[in-house]
């Protein structure tokens, strides 16, 4: 009898250890669950977002960020951007035109026509250019364009994006993809700060959590 008290309270120790594990390995997972934006990086014009979720996939997009100002008068859009590393200036005039929550463009320079989509929902179904448009096709790219009331424009143009599954162990994560070979990243979470170092290349990272 005294054995089979000593098999059961052995049993009893060994599933609470492991529960333990399951435990702490959760809440390192849920740490690690949620959107990360980059807020230090060497390329200023860089900005990279993880989106890391509870069922073990990630998607992993890096993206060129230009930011301007613009005029706008009545339908016609003028929008200067600054060309990255150098003084130069880059001025482009179109033609706007927004029927409910589509924008299009039209470049007078190139020609180019872009049809935008609103995503904000603030000014839904308005006349106003201010807030956020997405676009599949922005000279080739998927975008984001914000206009705000300051006559500020920020566009993020989506240059690369992987998606695929994640694995954590202990401080290491492997990002598995069908389309781009594996990353394997150190991270170290502090509050709502993470840094990540890049194994395969060497660089570090520091992201932010983003609020729901």
């Amino acid at each position: 009898m005294k054995k089979f008290y000593l098999t059961i309270l052995i049993f009893s120790l060994l599933l609470q250890s492991q529960l333990i594990f399951a435990q702490q390995k959760n809440i390192q997972d849920n740490l690690l669950v949620g959107k990360w934006k980059s807020i230090k990086i060497d390329q200023k014009n860089v900005e990279i977002n993880i989106q890391f979720n509870i069922d073990g996939t990630v998607k992993y997009d890096v993206s060129t960020i230009l930011n301007g100002f613009y005029i706008l008068k009545n339908n016609k859009l003028i929008s200067y951007f600054k060309k990255f590393g150098t003084d130069k200036t880059i001025v482009d005039t179109s033609m706007i035109e927004i029927k409910g929550n589509t924008l299009t463009q039209k470049s007078l320079v190139g020609g180019t026509t872009i049809k935008m989509t609103r995503i904000d929902k603030e000014n839904d179904n308005s006349n106003f250019i201010l807030g956020k448009w997405k676009s599949e096709n922005y000279n080739g790219y998927q975008a984001i364009t914000e206009f705000n009331a300051y006559f500020k424009v920020n566009v993020q143009l989506l240059v690369k994006s992987i998606e695929g599954s994640y694995t954590v162990d202990k401080n290491l994560i492997t990002i598995s993809s069908s389309n781009s070979s594996n990353m394997r990243m150190n991270y170290k979470i502090t509050k709502d700060t993470m840094t990540l170092h890049n194994l395969e290349n060497g660089k570090d990272l520091t992201m932010i959590k983003l609020k729901k």
